[in-house]
C-alpha cells in the first residue's frame, strides 16, 4: 500500500473505539510507531496541514493515512483526570481555534492524554466555522461519558464564552445529530462489534433524553413565570394564575 509499510517489523490490530476507521498499529524499522487507518467508506482527505496535529507520514486518494502514533490514553479511557490535563485540553482546542480551525470530530476517543499533555488526533474533517459549534458538541460527548467541562479547561482555553450561547448552539448541534443519517449507518454497520453498537444505541437515547429536557426546563420557567406577571395598573386586577387552568 505505502512504500514506507515495506520497512515496518510488526504490524497488529488496533483495537480502539473509532466506529469509521480500521486501525492497525505499525511499528517501522527505524523504531516508530504509527496509526495505519483505513477508513470503512473511501473519503478525501484534507488539503491543509493543521498545526498541533499528528504528522501524515503517508496517504493515498482514498482516504487511507499513515500517521505518526501518539503515546497516551484517550480521554474517554482516562477519565477522571487532573486539572493540569484539562488545561492542556482547553489549550489544544485555544491553538486551533486562534487559527481559524476546527477539528470537527471531538469526541472523546480523539483526545489522547498523557504526562500532562493532549493532543487532537484523527484529523479527517478539519475546516472553518464557529468555534462555539465545537465547544459545543465536545460538551455534549462530555455529556454522554456522565461528566462536564470543568473550569480547569475554561483556563487553558483563555476565555469562557456566556454559557447560554453555548447551550444554544448545544441544542441545534443535538437536533442535528439525531436527524443525520449516522444511527442508520451504524446500525447497518456489521463490522461493529456489540458493545460498540450498544454505545451509539445509548448515545441516541441520551441524547433525545437531554434535547426533551431543554424545552421541559424552559417550559416550567415560563410557568413559574406567569403567576409572578403582573398586569399593568390601568388593568385594576392581578393576574392570580395560569389563564387557562384545566
Amino acid at each position: 500500500m505505502f512504500p514506507l509499510l515495506r520497512t515496518a517489523v510488526r504490524v497488529e490490530p488496533l483495537h480502539g473505539e473509532g466506529l469509521t476507521n480500521v486501525l492497525h498499529l505499525v511499528t517501522l524499522a527505524d523504531g516508530r510507531k504509527a496509526v495505519l487507518r483505513q477508513p470503512k467508506v473511501a473519503r478525501d482527505l484534507p488539503k491543509f496541514v493543521v498545526p498541533g496535529a499528528p504528522e501524515v507520514l503517508a496517504h493515498n486518494g482514498r482516504g487511507d493515512v499513515l500517521v505518526e502514533y501518539v503515546e497516551g490514553r484517550t480521554l474517554a479511557d482516562a477519565l477522571p483526570v487532573s486539572d493540569e490535563v484539562w488545561r492542556s485540553i482547553g489549550l489544544a482546542f485555544r491553538k486551533i481555534h486562534r487559527v481559524g480551525l476546527l477539528h470537527n470530530d471531538v469526541n472523546l476517543h480523539n483526545v489522547i492524554v498523557g504526562d500532562g499533555k493532549a493532543t487532537l488526533i484523527d484529523w479527517d474533517n478539519p475546516g472553518q466555522g464557529n468555534p462555539l459549534d465545537e465547544l459545543a458538541a465536545f460538551e455534549e460527548h462530555l455529556y454522554l461519558h456522565g461528566t462536564v467541562l470543568p473550569r480547569a479547561f475554561w483556563t487553558g482555553y483563555g476565555h469562557r464564552p456566556d454559557p447560554l450561547l453555548v447551550r444554544l448552539h448545544r441544542i441545534a448541534g443535538c437536533v442535528g445529530w439525531l436527524a443525520s443519517d449516522d444511527w442508520r449507518e451504524w446500525e447497518d454497520d456489521r463490522a461493529l462489534r456489540p458493545e460498540q453498537l450498544a454505545r451509539v444505541r445509548n448515545w441516541r437515547r441520551l441524547l433525545g433524553e437531554w434535547l426533551a429536557g431543554q424545552f421541559r426546563t424552559e417550559y416550567s420557567a415560563a410557568q413559574v413565570a406567569v403567576p409572578q406577571h403582573r398586569q399593568r395598573p390601568e388593568h385594576g386586577h392581578e393576574h392570580r394564575g395560569p389563564q387557562h387552568r384545566q
